[in-house]
């Protein structure tokens, strides 16, 4: 339930951009509180998938017969009488995210607080009892707005001891990373979202829509993360070159797989397949560019 792979793409990527980008400004490395900021998104992420799974699990919105692998719904999938403990779990990391928390505004002051704060409220209205962003048309937006964009912000203004709104600028690879997941499940997912009574963008855009913005998100997406890279890190670009020959297979899904129910996990093998080699390509060119810096 945890899902250690989306933890990955979609916390602690965009928090190691964050301590790169900080490294990149001032030239040292603070361990403990490096650590500290590092575990604060990973935990938060747990919490939320942890805390979605359950909620839909006892809203009704995932059973056996409509998850199509065991990842998407494993509460469903293993029949769990009795799901209490997953929000004890996700409540649990969600309480060690914000005691780290502490932490860092202790260290660091106000601003990581105000930052983490608005995540927060994100965080735990994403999949809520009474309030839950994820069955409205802003989740694919405040999803990868707040994990790809305030973690790496957050993380930056933690280390450097100043609020750098370019940050969110260099972030958006990160953040489009998770809209990209976001817009393609909802798609895959419409029809059952729909007997849920979740009002995703799919469901405004239409099936045709959706898809043709996702292709176009790919698109900006490509041509976002070569700009960024050739502008801000040029020492990297042979590091994002390869990461985007990697990717090739995974781009070339993003713009031909359908986005259907019964064809899920080939289109979200295809984005996953993109997202990862991309992800870790732009942080291996900005860490190649700021070793070459150092070196020459």
């Amino acid at each position: 339930m945890l899902t250690p792979g989306a933890v990955l793409l979609s916390a602690l990527n965009p928090a190691v951009l964050g301590l790169l980008l900080s490294i990149q400004e001032t030239g040292r490395v603070q361990p403990v509180l490096a650590v500290f900021l590092l575990l604060i998104p990973a935990a938060a992420n747990c919490a939320v998938n942890l805390l979605n799974d359950y909620y839909d699990y006892i809203g009704g919105n995932d059973t056996a017969d409509n998850i199509v692998a065991e990842a998407e719904g494993p509460l469903a999938f293993h029949q769990v009488e009795d799901p209490a403990p997953a929000l004890r779990y996700g409540a649990a990391f969600f309480a060690a995210a914000c005691l780290m928390g502490i932490y860092v505004v202790c260290r660091c002051g106000p601003v990581p607080a105000v930052i983490g704060a608005f995540g927060a409220v994100i965080t735990a209205t994403y999949s809520g009892k009474w309030v839950s962003t994820s069955h409205l048309p802003v989740e694919e937006v405040l999803s990868g707005f707040t994990m790809g964009g305030l973690i790496p912000l957050a993380v930056h203004a933690s280390l450097t001891g100043r609020l750098d709104f370019i940050v969110l600028w260099k972030a958006v690879p990160m953040m489009m990373v998770v809209s990209m997941f976001m817009l393609e499940n909802n798609t895959c997912d419409m029809e059952r979202d729909a007997q849920a009574g979740r009002r995703t963008l799919p469901m405004f855009l239409g099936r045709e829509g959706a898809q043709d913005l996702a292709k176009g998100m790919g698109v900006f997406w490509l041509v976002q993360l070569a700009v960024v890279t050739a502008w801000y890190f040029p020492l990297g670009l042979p590091a994002l070159a390869g990461a985007v020959w990697k990717a090739r297979r995974g781009i070339r899904g993003v713009f031909r797989q359908p986005r259907t129910r019964d064809n899920k996990l080939r289109a979200t093998a295809a984005v996953s397949g993109m997202a990862f080699w991309l992800s870790e390509g732009y942080l291996a060119s900005v860490a190649m560019h700021l070793v070459l810096c150092r070196i020459l």
